[in-house]
């Protein structure tokens, strides 16, 4: 049963409000048509991106080939924007593209994933409100390797630490990264959050009825 209409100020569609202008970032994106990961071309800019699987891994069947729930949710910054000298314009450089190609790599290493099997929504988008939306598509729809496969869109340590990090959770599952598989592994191994990713998908198979789609908040 639909809820009754609410009164007062939090009724009034405000596309000015922090939230909606971070969602016009995540309708945009999510009216574009997946494509495969393979198959992106090069492009400048900054922006946002979601990550889909439709291949036969038993761990993602409940998502896979659905476009509705992506397995990734990202966002890339204008370059220079983490030192916050000389920032590049949104539209400069090629951070968003470079993301993606590292992404790419990552899938092609791991030994039980093919990069053939992830398609990508993928926006160039003023970066300004790319991290509302980024937030907001991980709190809606529950990303797996956001919520509980975290390291997916680590890079690697480096030098010495190498050797002394723990392996991120990610790489603990999809081994075949070779500085990760150097890293220490994590106490527990990877069938409990094998099993963590079961349990997850069966809450978040499916976008709550609100996800990407426009509201008063």
């Amino acid at each position: 049963m639909d809820e009754p209409p609410r009164a007062g100020a939090d009724s009034i569609y405000d596309p000015l409000r922090r939230e909606n202008l971070g969602r016009s970032v995540l309708w945009a994106l999510t009216s574009e048509d997946p494509v495969r990961m393979d198959r992106v071309r090069p492009f400048n800019g900054c922006g946002i991106y979601a990550i889909y699987y439709a291949g036969d891994h038993e761990l993602y069947t409940p998502i896979s080939a659905s476009f509705d729930v992506p397995i990734y949710v990202g966002k890339s910054d204008p370059e220079g924007g983490r030192k916050g000298v000389e920032v590049a314009e949104a539209w400069e450089g090629t951070s968003l593209w470079n993301r993606i190609s590292t992404h790419r790599r990552k899938l092609s290493a791991a030994a039980d994933l093919e990069l053939e099997d992830f398609y990508i929504r993928y926006l160039p988008a003023a970066d300004l409100f790319t991290p509302m939306a980024e937030r907001l598509m991980i709190r809606d729809l529950q990303p797996a390797w956001n919520v509980i496969l975290e390291g997916f869109g680590v890079n690697p340590p480096g030098g010495p630490r190498e050797a002394k990090q723990m392996r991120p959770k990610w790489h603990e599952v999809h081994v075949g990264v070779p500085w990760a598989d150097r890293m220490r592994p994590q106490p527990s191994g990877p069938e409990p959050l094998r099993e963590a990713v079961w349990e997850h998908l069966k809450l978040y198979s499916k976008p709550p009825r609100s996800a990407g789609r426009p509201g008063a908040i």
